[in-house]
Parts: C-alpha cells; sequence; structure tokens
C-alpha cells in the first residue's frame, strides 16, 4: 500500500518542479563564456533566470522581458549603472544585489539606478538601491578625442 503514495508524492514533485521553472527554462550565469555581460543573459531568450557573480558589474542594462536576475548578496554584487525595465507584460524579480547610479565608475549619467515603466512590474528582495546625484557622470572614463584630430587620447592636456 506504501508504494502508491510514494509514486504519488513523486509525481507530485516533479509537476510542481516543471509548473515552477517551465519548458526550456535555463539558469544563465553571468559571467561566463556565453554570458559575459548582464545584458547578453537578458537579450538571451533562454536565460528565464540570470544568477549574477559575487563581483561588480559596470553595465546598465535594460530589460523588457520576464525574468528573475539574483546576485550572491548586497554587499558583493553590485552593478554600477542603471536598470531600465519597462513593458505591460515584464515581470521581474531582482535580489540579493546593489544597483548604484552614485559610483564615480558608473556606466552613463542617470539620476535614478532603477527605472520601471510601461506597466512593467518588479520586485525587490534583497535589494538595495542607491541613486546618482547627476553631478557626479563619468563622460569619458578612459580619454577624450582632442584637437582637430579623430585621435583618441588617455592623457589630460
Amino acid at each position: 500500500m506504501m508504494l502508491p503514495r510514494v509514486g504519488l508524492l513523486i509525481t507530485s514533485a516533479m509537476v510542481c518542479s516543471l509548473w515552477t521553472t517551465g519548458a526550456g527554462a535555463a539558469v544563465c550565469n553571468v559571467p561566463s563564456g556565453p554570458h559575459p555581460t548582464i545584458q547578453e543573459a537578458v537579450d538571451d531568450a533562454s536565460c528565464t533566470e540570470v544568477v549574477l557573480a559575487a563581483q561588480t558589474f559596470v553595465e546598465s542594462v535594460a530589460v523588457g522581458r520576464s525574468l528573475a536576475i539574483s546576485g550572491a548578496s548586497t554587499a558583493t554584487t553590485i552593478v554600477e549603472g542603471r536598470f531600465d525595465v519597462t513593458g505591460a507584460a515584464t515581470v521581474i524579480v531582482l535580489s540579493e544585489m546593489t544597483i548604484t547610479a552614485a559610483a564615480p565608475s558608473t556606466a552613463g549619467c542617470f539620476p535614478e539606478a532603477l527605472d520601471v515603466t510601461a506597466g512593467a512590474q518588479l520586485t525587490g528582495i534583497a535589494l538595495v538601491v542607491i541613486n546618482g546625484d547627476g553631478d557626479a557622470c563619468l563622460i569619458f572614463g578612459d580619454g577624450f578625442e582632442s584637437g582637430s584630430t579623430s585621435a583618441w587620447s588617455s592623457t589630460t592636456p
């Protein structure tokens, strides 16, 4: 009599697992060979969950589809840039990370580190968002174009 109960329990667990992860769902690690950046993992339609390493990412990310993005912790996974989340059918979960637009190396010049528009829905779990002041922007982080030439200089005049 116990065998049918065990069989039912296993079947029930398998159904729950398939329902929560979905068919064809993939966990994509960043950085990795196929996904060196967060944006590349977000753009990969097979990724339903993006797992960020414990490091600092200097990039801004545009998300227009539903997925979950998680880091190692708010102290060790830091995104210096901005997250733009948009789309009425977009449901995103951001967890265990810090997003900052206030760091000197922030990718871009944004007063808001997180922008959710056009009906998108966001859930944050252990999420720290630090907005920038709009004054400290890194426009040219590695040099500038000088004079009437197209030469790129890594030193200031």
